[in-house]
C-alpha cells in the first residue's frame, strides 16, 4: 500500500447565479412627482448583503449607493442628495427599487442598476422620461 501526498482542498462558495432585470419600457413621470425605478434579481434572492449602486448612464456618476447594509450618501451626486431612497422592504426578496422624490427635468434619462458581490457583477438599464405638465388655456 502506498501513501498519497497531503492535498489541499479548496471549496469555493458561489451564490446562485443571478441576473438583474429592469422594465422593458421607459417609465413616464412628471416634474415634481416621486417615481420608483423598478429593478430586481432573477431568480429572486436576498440582496441585503450585495452592493447596489444606481448610476446615471450619461454621467457614470452615483445616484444612490447601498453597501454593507447602509446607504452611503457621501458617494451620491449632489443633485440627488436627500431625494433618493432604496426601497428596503423588498431587498430580502431581490427587489432593488429606487425612489426618486421631487422629480426635475434634469432627472430625465437612463439609469443603470448595478449589483455585485465578491464573485459577480450584473446590471440593468431603466429609462426615465420626465415631462413638464403644461397649463391648459380656456
Amino acid at each position: 500500500m502506498w501513501a498519497q501526498p497531503p492535498s489541499l482542498c479548496v471549496l469555493l462558495c458561489h451564490p446562485a447565479a443571478f441576473i438583474v432585470v429592469g422594465p422593458s419600457r421607459p417609465l413616464l413621470a412628471t416634474v415634481g412627482q416621486d417615481v420608483v425605478l423598478p429593478c430586481h434579481l432573477s431568480p429572486r434572492m436576498d440582496a441585503r448583503n450585495l452592493e447596489i449602486r444606481w448610476i446615471r448612464q450619461q454621467f457614470s456618476e452615483t445616484v444612490h449607493l447601498y453597501q454593507n447594509g447602509e446607504d452611503l450618501d457621501w458617494a451620491q451626486m449632489k443633485e440627488y442628495l436627500g431625494r433618493t431612497e432604496l426601497v428596503r422592504d423588498g431587498l430580502s426578496s431581490g427587489s432593488l427599487d429606487l425612489r426618486i422624490s421631487d422629480l426635475r427635468t434634469s432627472d430625465d434619462g437612463q439609469y443603470v442598476c448595478t449589483v455585485g458581490d465578491a464573485a459577480t457583477y450584473r446590471e440593468a438599464t431603466v429609462d426615465l422620461k420626465v415631462s413638464v405638465t403644461k397649463a391648459r388655456s380656456c
